[in-house]
This record gives structure tokens, sequence and C-alpha cells, in this order.
């Protein structure tokens, strides 16, 4: 749980005074939602989102619906809070977005949290012909059995951009980011692919609370 002391300054006032980054979480909070209702501050409406997580970073999972469900904060409140967390959530990922593939640890920690989700998601990252980053796209999201003909779109994709390599992610939502059967057999789907057009699969990675990468592991050599 999340404890801090109860013991609090006028939060606008504090900010005034001493700057943003003397504001503990709850008065941040307290800042987003302005106002408090009948017999409840903003600091308490804070302090009842807050102590009800296992650890700040359960904030970034938060809906509109389950914020609302707490006596005091309306929808509109709810919404201010959910864009001011997605807002703080786009930072992160613009200061941790890589111009240059050097290794797979790089890329997971780069893009590691644009795949933390609970459904099975798929990106792919385009490289010119130095590795320098040329764009990210979404490819999918759903069960990897349901794929289809999505890795031609993957392929396809990068001669429009004419991209001559890439990378390929796609999260485990269980954690365990050890690949399955369906992983591999895509993998070998998408390591004939490159050959067939040329374009050098430089690896497919596999997140969850750590990962996996098939180059590190030696199994996209055919195309290395």
């Amino acid at each position: 749980m999340i404890k801090e002391i109860p013991k609090y300054e006028r939060p606008r006032e504090k900010l005034l005074n001493n700057g943003v980054k003397s504001l503990s979480n709850i008065e941040l909070l307290a800042i987003i939602i302005k106002s408090g209702v009948k017999g409840k501050s903003a600091i308490e409406l804070s302090e009842e989102i807050l102590y009800s997580l296992n650890s700040l970073k359960d904030l970034k999972d938060l809906e509109i619906e389950e914020i609302t469900k707490i006596k005091g904060l309306g929808i509109v409140k709810a919404m201010e809070i959910i864009c001011a967390i997605e807002l703080g959530k786009r930072i992160v990922l613009e200061k941790q977005k890589v111009k240059k593939y050097t290794s797979s640890n790089e890329i997971f920690e780069a893009y590691r949290h644009e795949l933390d989700f609970k459904t099975e998601h798929f990106i792919a990252i385009y490289f010119d012909s130095k590795c320098n980053v040329i764009c990210k796209k979404d490819i999918f999201s759903g069960d990897v059995n349901s794929i289809g003909a999505k890795p031609n779109e993957i392929f396809r994709y990068a001669i429009k951009l004419g991209a001559p390599a890439l990378v390929v992610m796609h999260n485990h939502p269980s954690g365990d980011p050890t690949p399955s059967k369906s992983d591999f057999d895509y993998t070998n789907n998408l390591v004939s692919l490159a050959e067939a057009t040329n374009i050098v699969l430089l690896d497919h990675i596999i997140v969850g609370n750590t990962y996996y990468s098939f180059n590190d592991n030696g199994l996209l050599w055919k195309n290395i």
C-alpha cells in the first residue's frame, strides 16, 4: 500500500513557494482534482484513490469507471485524472524512444511500455540502412494464433517505407516472455518473408517482466 504522512500545506501554495518537486503524490493528485466535495477535501479524495492501490504504478491502469466509484469523484474529475496520467505516459515514451538499433536490450527498454496491455499487442519498428529508426507501427492486438496474413502486412509496410530492416515486438500479458510454439511458428514465418523480400529481420522480441530475443538466442541466423 502507498503510505504518506498525512500532513499538508495547501498544495497550490506549496507548489508556488517550493516548486512542483516538493509535492507528495497525494498533493499532486489533489491539484489535478482541483476541489473537494461536501465532507471531503481534494486531499482526502486523493488519499482514497492512492491508498486503494498496491503501488503508484497501478495508477496508470485506472479506468474512468473505477475512479467514479469513489464518492465525490464524478466523470469530469475522472476524465481529468485519466488525461493527466496519459500525458505523463506519453512523455515517458517520448524520452525513451531510441534513434538507432544497437541491441535488443535498448529496444526492449525503449518500447516495453508501449506493450503494457492485458492482451497480446504486436508492433514493428522500421529502420534505414544505417539502423536508424524510421517509424514504429502498431500491427494488431489479439491472440497470436489468429494472426492470419498479418506477417505479410508487416513486410508490405516495410516495402512501402523503403525500410531495409525491422524489429518485431509483442507482449505476453502473463509476464513470462518464454516463447510458445505459436511464437516459434510465427517467427519462422517472419524469417521466410524476410528472406523472400530481402528485408533484414533484426529481431523478434517478446516482452514480459523481462524479455526474450530471438536474435540473441541465435534463432534468426538465416537472416542476419
